[in-house]
Order: C-alpha cells, then structure tokens, then sequence
C-alpha cells in the first residue's frame, strides 16, 4: 500500500499531516478497571519514520502480566524511489509480527488502529480481540489460490484437430 503522508495519517485516525517531532495522542482512562489506553501516531526527528502505537497500562496487573502491555505498534517509511509516497513496513500484534502474514496486511493494520482510537475518543477501552476478529480477519488470500484461470499446459488431441481440418463437412473448430 503505497500513500502520501496525509492519506497515510488520515488512514491512522490524525486527520492532519505531522511533521518532524510531532505526536498525536489519544488516551482513555478507565478507572472501574483500573486501566489506561494510550494510542500515538508519531513522527521521528529527521521526519523519516512515521509510528503508530497503542499501549495498556495497568494500575494493578493481572497475575504474570507486565504493568504497560504494547497492544499494537506499526511503522511506516517514505519510499526512496517514489517521490511523496509512504509504506508500511511494520506491524507487530501483541508480540506477533503480522508484516506479510495477512492479506493486505498494511491497509488492515491502519483500520485496526483507527478503530482503536474511534473507541478511545469515545470513552470505551477497546476490545481488542473483538478489533482483532473484526479489522484483522482474512478472508481474502494472497495471488496463487488454486481453481483459478486455466491450466498453462493444456492437453491437445491434434488427431481430432487434423480430423476436423480433413473433413469436408466440417464446421471449424
């Protein structure tokens, strides 16, 4: 998925273009379960790395889990031989690298994140394994499904090809 920098971070939910060392945050603090939500799409210094992160972080964690839990983290570059235009080439799922993993992997991860932010900027913590199911699933496949177009090597019967071609009263093929 190849975009220029503002359909890039209007894809991610900022709604105007960063430049070098700006962050957007949101954050949603739940105080019920004692849980805070913090989405950012940031920028690098040198204007060259655009990042996306979602994190929870828990007042008081649950038994063998870590107190900041890094839900979501996507990273994007400009290209080199195109001119304005951005790629995503990371994204990392709960500790699971799904670059290349899932069918339009790059356009899947910005819809996932920006219905996280959707459900931070509305005073919900997000449901991730529900977001996951909903934003992630694959239903389509990668090029190559099998059952597709038609077989590169047909088999032709040239005796009925030449029987046809002999035959006087022959229609053609």
């Amino acid at each position: 998925m190849k975009l220029s920098l503002r359909e890039l971070v209007d894809r991610l939910g900022v709604g105007r273009e960063l430049h070098a060392y700006e962050t957007q945050p949101w954050i949603y603090v739940d105080s019920k379960d004692g849980i805070t939500a913090s989405a950012e799409v940031r920028m690098s210094g040198d204007g060259d790395t655009l990042e996306a992160e979602l994190q929870f972080m828990y007042d008081t964690p649950p038994e063998g889990k870590s107190p900041v839990e890094q839900v979501m983290w996507l990273k994007a570059r400009p290209l080199m031989r195109l001119e304005g235009m951005w790629a995503t080439t990371d994204l990392w799922l709960r500790r699971e690298n799904y670059a290349n993993k899932v069918y339009n992997w790059e356009e899947k991860g910005c819809n996932f994140f920006r219905a996280c932010v959707r459900e931070i900027k509305a005073e919900r913590l997000p449901d991730i394994d529900l977001l996951i199911s909903r934003e992630l699933a694959s239903r389509e496949v990668f090029g190559g499904g099998a059952g597709e177009g038609s077989n590169k090597s047909p088999q032709i019967k040239t005796t009925q090809l030449l029987y046809d071609m002999k035959n006087p009263h022959s229609r053609g093929f």
